[in-house]
């Protein structure tokens, strides 16, 4: 194997070593781009950050703390 594949592959490893935490937000997409589920902090209620509400508004969600750990499709 080359060096360059090595290299590609262990920033790849890197990037999936990252632990998702309470305090992350997650978004699952289905393959035609519709939003499937979404998961929260754990901690409730809370202040969504702007950016976070912003994505959920072109999804149809206007109260974040409605959502908690939901399947939307």
């Amino acid at each position: 194997m080359s060096k360059l594949v090595q290299d590609q592959e262990a920033e790849m490893q890197d990037i999936y070593d990252t632990e998702i935490t309470d305090e992350d937000y997650g978004f699952i997409f289905g393959p035609d781009g519709e939003l499937k589920s979404v998961f929260l902090p754990d901690r409730m209620p809370f202040k969504c950050p702007k950016k976070i509400a912003k994505i959920l508004k072109m999804f149809g969600v206007d109260d974040p703390e409605q959502l908690n750990d939901t399947t939307l499709h």
